[in-house]
């Protein structure tokens, strides 16, 4: 996603609450966002029966955007969410104090085409590309891939960013967009719209083969750092919820679907059911996922040190996972 300019971001670090809210007989009130669309489904079983910690009484927003998630992490309205790597990585550097607690979804960006000609990256020499989400994660992790191969944006092919997400699948899918790159679950909408669509070049494989990593984060679970320091319990529960909430998702795409409709999680329950296994959702402790969050973050730093304000984060960034054992 395209962040907004370095007034704003200051203004982020200047206003930083970390505030505390309790209820009756002192049970603290803590509130996380999920995101909708694909980040959020896999935290629907979380969603729908949360933790239970003594002394505190946990409830779950739902945002359509991350820029939402943004305003109620400043103001101290949410304790934490669900959000891009980048995005986490620069209110951090901001001067937000924000914890990793996980990676909870992997790489999920598809290269999508209707074009017989292409069996590689070099045969996208001269074509024009639909990229929804400029500076964000599928724009920057294609053109890192592109250079890779040799080839260079505007001198060897077109990005262009004029579509959102679901105008490229539909387009893509009647032929109007000859070839896309999509992360879930729109790919699998295009793919549902027109079955006869390819996928010639596996943007996994070509970032294992340049990075020689596995796969690269997509989503990050992160909370205030006062809140990992205060009730670690409460950590150690959450991520147990949400790593068991994951495995149920994968392990039952067709009754996570229909519980994420139920939701409004922002998809509906046949396209959640075809998308959660193209979805990559993992549970990946911060420590574990550090390797690929540095190096997913090092492509954006490469482009545009701005998106991620200006280095990689620290230490503090990530959290321990000896806390939740």
């Amino acid at each position: 996603m395209k962040l907004g300019n370095n007034r704003k971001w200051l203004f982020a670090a200047l206003t930083v609450c970390a505030a505390v809210v309790y209820g009756q007989q002192g049970i603290e009130k803590i509130s996380l966002s999920v995101l909708k669309g694909p980040s959020g489904i896999s935290g629907a079983w979380m969603m729908a029966d949360p933790p239970s910690v003594p002394g505190i009484q946990l409830s779950f927003t739902t945002a359509a955007s991350a820029d939402l998630v943004i305003a109620k992490l400043i103001s101290g309205e949410i304790a934490g969410g669900v959000l891009p790597v980048n995005v986490a990585a620069k209110l951090y550097n901001s001067g937000l104090h924000l914890c990793v607690i996980a990676s909870v979804g992997d790489g999920m960006v598809k290269f999508l085409t209707n074009d017989a000609s292409i069996v590689a990256f070099h045969d996208l020499s001269g074509k024009e590309i639909a990229i929804a989400g400029q500076k964000a994660t599928p724009d920057y992790l294609f053109k890192f891939l592109a250079d890779a191969n040799g080839l260079s944006d505007e001198k060897d092919y077109r990005a262009v960013y004029n579509l959102g997400y679901p105008e490229i699948a539909a387009q893509l899918a009647v032929g109007k967009i000859s070839c896309a790159v999509l992360p879930e679950p729109f790919a699998t909408q295009a793919l549902m719209l027109n079955p006869r669509l390819r996928s010639p070049i596996d943007l996994g494989a070509q970032w294992s083969k340049a990075t020689g990593l596995s796969s690269y984060p997509m989503s990050i679970l992160v909370v205030s750092s006062s809140l990992v320091s205060r009730r670690p319990d409460f950590i150690k529960a959450l991520s147990a919820a949400y790593e068991s909430s994951i495995t149920r998702t994968v392990a039952d795409p067709a009754k996570t679907g229909e519980l994420a409709e139920s939701l409004e999680l922002g998809m509906k329950a046949a396209v959640a059911k075809a998308a959660i296994p193209a979805s990559a959702y993992v549970f990946r402790p911060a420590d574990a996922a550090r390797k690929s969050i540095e190096a997913l973050l090092s492509v954006f730093l490469g482009f545009d040190p701005k998106s991620i304000g200006g280095k990689l984060p620290d230490d503090l960034f990530y959290l321990n996972s000896a806390l939740l054992r």
